[in-house]
């Protein structure tokens, strides 16, 4: 009955810290903390987008070094609304797809669109030292809007 007990919370600890990681994956890349977030990934780990058709991925990241400048230097600020992952363990290994929303816009820029995307993530999770990192991660949009907010103009000069 130990036993059981004990892989049990091992489970359940196991789905806490991903879930854990999930939310500091969006915090991180919302703050632009590149060293956070790129900290989130296995040495080799890999963030991209979908592919459409047979067209390479738009973006395509590689290495925590490079993760951590794609955050950093990212040209927009924004906030992520993630749903819980559903999530799947094979040992070492786990998947998980993540629904999001994402709402950001260009600062500095006052006639760059503000966007809304929704989509999901298909990640790959490795345990390494002891620890769950992203190994993959896979973005797919599928809705994308933009739009151009000009503020509220203050009252028109009449000519005398």
């Amino acid at each position: 009955m130990t036993t059981d007990i004990e892989q049990r919370v091992r489970q359940l600890e196991d789905r806490l810290e991903l879930i854990d990681l999930e939310a500091t994956y969006a915090r991180a890349f919302d703050e632009h903390d590149g060293e956070t977030w790129s900290g989130l990934f296995t040495d080799d780990g890999v963030y991209q987008s979908r592919p459409v058709g047979d067209a390479p991925p738009v973006t395509f990241v590689q290495g925590r070094a490079a993760l951590a400048a794609f955050c950093r230097d990212a040209p927009f600020h924004g906030i992520h609304f993630l749903h819980l992952p559903q999530l799947r363990f094979d040992g070492d290994r786990a998947t998980a797809r993540v629904h999001l929303e994402f709402h950001g816009d260009h600062p500095g820029d006052p006639g760059a669109p503000r966007v809304a995307m929704r989509g999901f993530y298909d990640v790959a999770y490795r345990r390494v030292d002891g620890r769950w990192l992203i190994a993959h991660r896979i973005t797919s949009a599928f809705g994308r809007e933009q739009s151009t907010v000009l503020g509220y103009p203050g009252p028109a000069e009449l000519p005398g």
